[in-house]
C-alpha cells in the first residue's frame, strides 16, 4: 500500500539461547523413539515367530528402558 515503510532487518541479536533449552523436547524423544523403534522390532519378531504380540510389548518395554538410560546418560549429573 502506498505510504507504507518497507520491513525492516530482522534484529540481530548476539545474546545465546538459553542453556539446555531443548533438553525436555530431547527427553521425550528419546523415550518415544526408543518405544517406537524397539517396539516396531519387537513386531517384526511376531510376524516372524508366529506369535502374538508378546515380542512387541517387550520391545516397548526395553525401548523404553533404553530411553531412560539415555536421557540419565545425557543430562545426568
Amino acid at each position: 500500500m502506498a505510504g507504507q515503510q518497507p520491513p525492516s532487518e530482522p534484529r540481530k541479536d548476539d545474546t545465546p539461547p538459553p542453556l539446555n533449552s531443548g533438553a525436555g523436547m530431547a527427553a521425550v524423544s528419546y523415550l518415544i523413539g526408543g518405544m517406537l523403534v524397539w517396539g516396531g522390532i519387537g513386531w517384526l519378531v511376531d510376524k516372524w515367530l508366529g506369535t502374538e504380540g508378546i515380542a512387541m510389548g517387550i520391545g516397548a518395554v526395553v525401548g523404553g528402558a533404553a530411553g531412560v538410560y539415555l536421557i540419565a546418560r545425557r543430562f545426568g549429573a
